[in-house]
């Protein structure tokens, strides 16, 4: 069959036998859009007879101009009574989810990607009165929408990464986008914030074996503390949306829709072993078709895009340069200024240098020809600029993981599918829509999706497979089935007894006021902290490596006196062993790019390496015996962050094997290494826990200290101005200069300086929203 498409056989049959298909059944059949597709690619003029009337019965009515036949007069006509009633030219998908949103008090919903649901959120965001919660699952995500949201609403309008209630003078209302994770805060305002709508995106991370009770739980909160706002509930490619509100018993005011439309159509390549490309379908039984050409090379050769799938593991070893060296060498040098400044913003951002080789940063030079590495340990500040400049059209190729089978807004003209290890179906339909994104262009939509050979099948038969939701929640499992680490959320699911001052449950606020601390912390408030401020670096390490030692010591006992279990496991302790250093560093306000040095010059023995330097340069050792003892220096160890508590880890994962040089010495691991132990291990793990128990210290001895401390853990300073300008949530790499220039700041609003002709037009953009 696709060869007899590419000859041009019965070409005009089976454009006419979609038409009538789509106009009884809608685009639901993905074997008929990949065989538009191909006639699309091969034979243009017999297509374009026919895409007006094509877009018709697509529904695709924000495409179309002028109708001209009869069909497209009708379809023409059925779009504008949608535009009439709703205000807007939605498609047939769009204007239903809508009603049902308008209608129903909880809605949860399935399309594919590329359908419209994202127009659809921006739609209800931009016409909400109320207060709305944007509930996604990732950090990267939560960046994805931040750009959107801002984009859509007025300065009035506050829009927070996090949960804070600030700048109440100016607000009128608020939109919030947050992870279930960090999300809870919500909680404590019940009573103070009008929220009207919760959109639940990407909801199928309630699947998961671990955050799927973070999920669900922040979803039965929000249920019980808000239960007057609507909850909405999006998916990809789910056969059963109902399940997301059965599991939680949300039975009245209730609807589900399994939207299977679908916008854009796909071509399959496979990869061959001798690296040449055929086509074949996943949908029917046919022969292969080889290609002429390399596919990918040719997209980057014409200007186009591509993404290559694969792991992170690959990425940190350096196999995608590796790898895929020749599509690198297609993409030719960045000469655009903003784009050259994308760069040199993210170059300061993390440190690294051109001249001294083991702080160079591949990923950096990478982008320099529009090749972009993207994935879940890259800073969020790094990948904000690196989604930039993707949107901004410098990126030509893109290296990422899973980030971005996370709904995040970045299409490509093909996709590169380079790993299948442990992918599911839902990850693999998810990722398939990153290519051929719908597009606002008058005309049918298309990309490419590529596979190696070897698993053609494995990936026909998890395109074909319906993916469905448990109908039951975690929360409800057997107590024998729920592990020690989630036990303590789910009993206070079922109980209602969480501290949302504290960000624990009240079982984990006992357990710490149950375990004498006392004497610990005071311990630690001593030796750290002198009046409001805590010690620098240079005292820190004058303290003696005994004491510095017992520091660490004791505050890991703190962190743990929340648990449930007795202690942690050999290989938790190590990993909350690293942590340790760079709680200590946040505490005395370094930057990230500072905690990135002191960590590299831990990590390379930076003394044994200066010793030598002098020794060359006072001509004790010549270069030969330079280069050789160098060579011998060897990394110290460190385990790679992992998010705690976690009883499955049984061993820590060195970040660079034992016994490498510091000539191997690969910086851009140290900086997603350093960024997942400030977010997920310092951020998610251990500051609700110490500031808890600094909480409960404070109230037993009303020491004024552990107030201090707090402040640092929570927010790296207790400068009442750098808290308020970090809660309205500025960069804290940007709070020098902007507190410079502030007047007066609290939960109210800001008042800038009359004078700030001194900015910089990046500057003012940082503070532009809160500009009057």
């Amino acid at each position: 069959m696709l060869k007899q498409l590419i000859d041009g056989v019965n070409v005009t049959e089976v454009i006419e036998h979609a038409i009538g298909e789509f106009h009884r059944k809608g685009p639901i059949n993905p074997s008929t859009l990949e065989k538009l597709s191909l006639i699309k690619k091969y034979h243009r003029d017999d297509f374009s007879r026919y895409e007006d009337k094509l877009l018709s019965v697509m529904g695709l009515f924000y495409k179309l101009e002028q109708p001209r036949t009869f069909l497209e007069a009708i379809y023409r006509d059925l779009g504008d009574s949608i535009k009439q009633r709703y205000g807007r030219p939605y498609t047939p998908m769009q204007a239903c989810a809508y009603k049902s949103i308008a209608e129903k008090h909880f809605y949860s919903f399935s399309a594919p990607t590329s359908t419209g649901k994202s127009h659809l959120f921006r739609e209800l965001i931009k016409e909400y009165s109320n207060d709305i919660i944007i509930v996604v699952p990732s950090r990267a995500l939560i960046a994805e929408f931040y750009s959107i949201v801002l984009s859509l609403v007025t300065k009035d309008v506050l829009v927070l990464q996090f949960v804070e209630n600030i700048n109440q003078h100016n607000t009128s209302r608020r939109i919030f986008i947050i992870t279930p994770e960090r999300g809870v805060e919500i909680f404590k305002y019940a009573d103070e914030f009008d929220i009207g709508l919760f959109l639940f995106d990407e909801a199928q991370i309630s699947e998961e074996s671990v955050r799927g009770f973070s999920f669900d739980a922040f979803v039965r909160r929000a249920e019980r503390a808000f239960p007057t706002a609507k909850k909405v509930f999006a998916h990809p490619f789910v056969a059963n949306p109902e399940a997301q509100i059965e599991k939680h018993g949300f039975s009245e005011s209730s609807k589900a829709d399994n939207f299977r439309q679908s916008n854009v159509g796909k071509i399959f390549v496979a990869k061959e072993k001798d690296n040449s490309f055929s086509y074949f379908s996943p949908y029917s039984p046919t022969e292969d078709v080889p290609l002429e050409s390399d596919l990918i090379a040719d997209t980057l050769k014409r200007g186009g895009t591509a993404l290559i799938y694969t792991s992170k593991s690959k990425i940190y070893k350096g196999g995608h340069i590796e790898g895929f060296g020749d599509y690198i060498d297609l993409c030719p040098a960045i000469e655009d200024k903003e784009a050259l400044r994308i760069i040199d913003s993210l170059k300061k951002y993390i440190g690294s240098s051109d001249t001294l080789p083991s702080k160079q940063s591949s990923f950096i030079q990478l982008m320099a020809q529009g090749v972009v590495v993207h994935h879940g340990s890259m800073p969020l500040k790094a990948r904000l600029l690196i989604e930039n400049f993707v949107r901004s059209g410098y990126a030509k190729l893109c290296f990422a993981t899973s980030t971005l089978n996370q709904g995040i807004n970045m299409p490509f003209d093909c996709v590169f599918i380079d790993n299948f290890s442990y992918m599911e179906a839902l990850t693999l339909k998810n990722l398939i829509g990153r290519s051929g994104r719908s597009s606002t262009k008058r005309e049918f939509d298309y990309g490419y999706t590529i596979v190696k050979r070897a698993n053609v099948a494995t990936f026909t038969t998890r395109i074909r497979q319906n993916v469905t939701l448990e109908k039951t929640s975690k929360l409800d499992d057997d107590p024998k089935n729920i592990s020690e680490d989630h036990s303590d959320l789910v009993d206070a699911i079922r109980t209602d007894s969480f501290n949302d001052d504290l960000h624990l449950t009240e079982s984990q606020v006992d357990r710490i006021k149950e375990s004498n601390l006392k004497s610990d912390m005071r311990y630690v408030l001593d030796k750290l902290v002198i009046g409001e401020q805590t010690i620098t670096a240079a005292q820190y390490y004058a303290l003696g490596e005994s004491a510095r030692r017992q520091v660490k010591t004791k505050l890991k006992k703190i962190y743990c006196s929340h648990l449930k279990k007795d202690s942690l496991s050999t290989a938790e302790q190590t990993v909350l062993s690293a942590a340790i250093p760079l709680l200590l560093w946040k505490v005395q306000g370094k930057s990230f790019s500072e905690t990135l040095s002191l960590r590299y010059s831990y990590l390379t023995e930076r003394d044994k390496r200066r010793a030598l330097l002098r020794q060359r340069k006072t001509n004790e050792i010549s270069q030969a015996e330079f280069n050789t003892q160098f060579s011998k220096i060897k990394i110290k160890y460190s385990a790679q962050a992992e998010q705690l508590p976690n009883s499955k880890l049984t061993s820590a994962v060195p970040l660079f094997p034992r016994g490498t040089s510091v000539n191997d010495f690969d910086y851009d691991i140290l900086v997603y290494d350093t960024y997942d132990f400030l977010d997920k291990v310092i951020s998610l793990s251990l500051s609700d826990p110490l500031c808890a128990a600094l909480t409960v210290y404070y109230e037993d001895t009303q020491d004024e200290r552990a107030k201090v401390l707090k402040n640092y853990f929570k927010y790296g300073t207790n400068d009442e101005t750098e808290i308020w300008l970090i809660k309205y949530g500025f960069d804290p790499e940007d709070i020098e200069w902007i507190k410079s220039i502030v007047n007066h700041v609290d939960e109210t609003g800001i008042v800038f300086s009359d004078d700030i002709s001194t900015l910089d037009s990046e500057q003012r953009e940082v503070i532009s929203r809160y500009l009057s």
